[in-house]
């Protein structure tokens, strides 16, 4: 996990691809993507927003029971880092030598303890408001109306500093796509991360259960993408889920908003 690996080696050499993503996490990050951005981008459609708030709220539950009883790299304890460790990979990584690491880096691990805990407070403050403004949600009428106009002004924020972690997010993946010339969003399709041969394979991690199976073409597809142009690839695989997946999504459960019952 020292190994210092510059970028331009790591695009020429052929690293073995090593399961480390589980299909949990892959699935809970792709609703959660989902979730989000429905619940902020049409924060003024009732009752989707609460809905998605739902959704949110038992995919970051799930997500702390996961990083408590899961193996590998899902497990928190794969992530954790003291502040020195942190502040060493950012020095490393600004002058372009940050070591690699089988699950999240320092930074990444930063970021992710920080979207788990904003999301859990900004949803736990929605229920909270939605409670004293309709008298709804599973705390009912508990809640005094009276609190409404603090908690909605407290959860509104909580709703815009998400989505500047969430860029600052969908920022650092571009960012170590170019540093380590890795395809994270394609890893987070897969499950799949390329490990560096001069990297002992760390507990919990396995190869691919029946590799090469897939069609020729998707194989020469996941080469392309993540072995010749990984920046590229990453890249163009965020425009693609943002184009083809979450906005058609939103625009679905935009269309049967009226549909559903409110709660």
């Amino acid at each position: 996990m020292t190994n210092k690996l510059e970028p331009i080696e790591r695009r020429k050499r052929r690293d073995p691809e090593i399961k480390v993503w589980d299909r949990f996490v892959r699935v809970h990050h792709w609703l959660l993507v989902l979730a989000f951005a429905t619940a902020y981008l049409e924060y003024k459609k009732f009752p989707l927003h609460p809905y998605a708030g739902y959704l949110i709220s038992i995919l970051i539950t799930a997500r702390i029971v996961w990083g408590f009883v899961s193996k590998g790299a899902a497990r928190f304890s794969a992530f954790s880092y003291r502040p020195d460790e942190m502040l060493a990979y950012c020095r490393d990584a600004l002058a372009g030598k940050a070591s690699y690491y089988y699950s999240h880096n320092p930074m990444g691990a930063a970021m992710v303890y920080a979207l788990l805990a904003t999301l859990f407070v900004t949803c736990l403050l929605g229920l909270l408001s939605y409670s004293a403004s309709q008298q709804l949600g599973p705390f009912g009428a508990l809640i005094p109306d009276t609190w409404e106009d603090k908690l909605i002004g407290a959860h509104t924020l909580g709703g815009h500093l998400l989505a500047i972690l969430v860029a600052c997010h969908l920022g650092g993946v571009i960012w170590a796509a170019w540093l380590h010339r890795e395809n994270y969003v394609l890893a987070m399709l897969t499950g799949l991360r390329r490990i560096p041969r001069a990297i002992p394979l760390p507990p919990g991690a396995k190869h691919p259960e029946k590799p090469g199976t897939a069609p020729a073409f998707i194989r020469t597809l996941v080469v392309w993408l993540n072995f010749k142009r990984p920046f590229v690839g990453t890249l163009l695989l965020m425009l693609l889920i943002i184009c083809l997946l979450v906005l058609p999504v939103i625009h679905f459960l935009v269309g049967i908003n009226k549909m559903l019952p409110a709660y």
